[in-house]
């Protein structure tokens, strides 16, 4: 049965490509590039916090959960802290209950349920300052039982797709590993030229064992090769960094690398800094970096 899992694919490389990749490059390439946030990279519009949001900007200063709760004090602290230091601004208390609900799901309470209510601390024309006070109800703590796939055929290895989530079966269930997995699992098919790839989560629950089971449906999509690279605002001798060539498949992982090196920070996939013209019928994109807003 499908459940609100699939929600969290919108907020994580290769493994084998059947009969033609060797087993060694499935492990060099489960790697994960961390995103840098560097000044040096400079989008087509940064507008900044006052530009974003309007009127009083409210803070949380307090959390308090209620509940016959059963989560250790030091996670409810944990928790309760990264509200604190990390939500302010407009629509911050959805932001804030959100968290609480992850907080929890993190910690293997899947089907928590959370709802809460503020009270006024102190308050000008600026800023307000606010207590939250939120009931949870935990439900069961689930353990992962197993993950799945089908519709899998560009990488037919299953134990290598299933070592790119980074929880065991029979761990307590986390939402953030699964969403991590799911994240490397698109990086892996996205290193092969699978840029449309997605997948979906479905999920089904054993309560009596307390224990979440996980079907990744993937659409691989169709696989795109190069057929041109093209930079406009640099010289194009920038493009000998980019170990991507016309006639190769699409590698995201070697556009995140030349994107690291030249514009830390950049997103891979802002349309303003990478372009790419798709040529459905005959599986080949076109590609034109864009640097022009950046300064030499």
């Amino acid at each position: 049965m499908r459940s609100g899992l699939a929600q969290i694919v919108v907020f994580a490389t290769a493994g084998l490509l059947a009969g033609q990749l060797p087993i060694h490059a499935q492990q060099a390439d489960v790697t994960v590039i961390p995103e840098v946030q560097d000044q040096s990279y400079c989008p087509r519009s940064s507008p900044s916090r006052a530009a974003q949001s309007s009127g009083t900007e409210l803070s949380i200063d307090n959390v308090t959960f209620s509940g016959f709760l059963q989560l250790p004090i030091s996670d409810q602290d944990e928790i309760a802290t990264s509200i604190r230091q990390e939500t302010h601004g407009d629509a911050v208390i959805e932001e804030a209950l959100e968290r609480v609900r992850a907080g929890w799901q993190n910690r293997g309470y899947f089907k928590v349920t959370v709802s809460g209510d503020t009270r006024t601390l102190t308050e000008n024309a600026a800023d307000l300052h606010v207590a939250l006070f939120v009931h949870v109800d935990e439900g069961l703590r689930y353990t992962l039982g197993a993950i799945t796939f089908k519709h899998n055929k560009a990488i037919s290895n299953v134990e290598a797709l299933r070592a790119l989530f980074p929880i065991n079966d029979g761990e307590i269930f986390s939402r953030e590993k699964i969403a991590k997995g799911l994240e490397v699992l698109r990086k892996a098919y996205g290193q092969l030229g699978y840029i449309n790839f997605t997948s979906v989560p479905n999920t089904s629950f054993d309560d009596q064992k307390k224990l979440i089971f996980l079907e990744i449906d993937v659409d691989e999509g169709k696989q795109f090769y190069v057929s041109s690279i093209d930079i406009v605002g640099a010289d194009a001798e920038v493009l000998n960094d980019l170990a991507l060539r016309p006639g190769q498949a699409y590698d995201v992982r070697l556009i995140e690398l030349f994107l690291r090196k030249h514009l830390p920070g950049a997103d891979v996939n802002d349309p303003n800094i990478q372009r790419r013209q798709f040529d459905e019928r005959n599986g080949t994109v076109a590609l034109t970096f864009d640097f022009r807003s950046c300064p030499d």
